[in-house]
């Protein structure tokens, strides 16, 4: 990771982005978050509530016409209005004139373990997030893709039966007439058991490291290829299926340090992001319960 300045650069008023640091920071420990910043998945919202219209496509079938003839008939899919809630994350560090004298790179070793706290509650609620619009628990908090995916794709069955449930989950997705995109699988280790021990016998299954540092492995299945992602923050009976064409991390405020006020021994900071989740269609997500 870039060293972090030092605050003796900083003038009082002064923030400095992290959003470079963010990227590449604890990338096994964040592979969601990770994913969507490698690959420029990233919006910028303009309020605190994040609108956009559901992506779908048209699905007349006939759509042949006469030469010449002129054009009187237009095509729209039904796109409903979807939304979500900017949600805050903030951490802080104080440390003593002392233990900066000691130790001349503290303070910014500090700021370097606070981002990384924050990007690991960042993953976890794009993850597991409760939509609140902060009528019930006085703080704006998001949903996240558990949250926001499609009943119809929902799926349950034994964790010993994770592949079949996975192809079966594909295949709803498959069924959906989604834009092509990679599919991906999050699940935890005793899921990811499951699947290495039925796929590893049955369908092509190969290792492969992303651009962004993050090893997967790749299955190919009549339904398409689906990358496995070992993630700590999906719940043990859950694994989510999603196609990344289709999630985008929205930020209003991206990671930025905010220095403190100095009011007394020590040297004071922040680090603080609003961010969201857009799902551009549930119909691209799908959760296998583990019953």
């Amino acid at each position: 990771m870039t060293q972090i300045q030092s605050t003796t650069y900083f003038t009082p008023a002064e923030q400095v982005s992290l959003s470079q640091e963010l990227a590449i920071l604890g990338v096994q420990s964040t592979p969601l978050t990770s994913l969507l910043l490698s690959k420029g998945n990233v919006e910028k919202a303009m309020a605190v509530v994040h609108s956009w219209r559901e992506q779908t496509l048209d699905t007349t079938d006939d759509i042949s016409f006469t030469e010449g003839s002129e054009t009187t008939v237009f095509q729209a899919s039904v796109r409903r209005e979807l939304n979500n809630m900017l949600q805050i994350f903030k951490k802080a560090v104080s440390i003593s004139g002392t233990a900066q004298a000691m130790k001349i790179d503290e303070f910014p070793s500090e700021i370097k373990n606070r981002l990384l706290e924050l990007k690991i509650n960042l993953e976890k609620t794009l993850i597991n997030g409760l939509k609140d619009d902060a009528s019930t628990s006085g703080v704006r908090k998001m949903s996240g893709l558990i949250e926001f995916a499609d009943a119809n794709n929902a799926v349950t069955g034994r964790v010993n039966d994770a592949g079949q449930l996975l192809v079966s989950t594909l295949e709803k997705l498959w069924n959906n007439n989604l834009i092509d995109g990679e599919q991906y699988v999050m699940v935890n280790a005793q899921a990811k058991q499951a699947i290495d021990a039925q796929f590893e016998s049955q369908y092509r299954y190969i290792d492969k490291t992303t651009t962004f540092g993050l090893v997967v492995r790749a299955i190919e299945t009549n339904f398409g290829i689906v990358n496995v992602v070992l993630s700590k923050h999906v719940p043990v009976d859950k694994a989510v299926v999603f196609n990344i064409e289709y999630l985008d991390l929205v930020a209003l405020r991206e990671a930025t340090f905010e220095p403190l006020a100095k009011t007394g021994d020590s040297t004071k900071g922040q680090v603080v992001g609003e961010y969201s989740l857009k799902v551009g269609s549930p119909k691209a997500v799908g959760v296998i319960t583990f019953a």
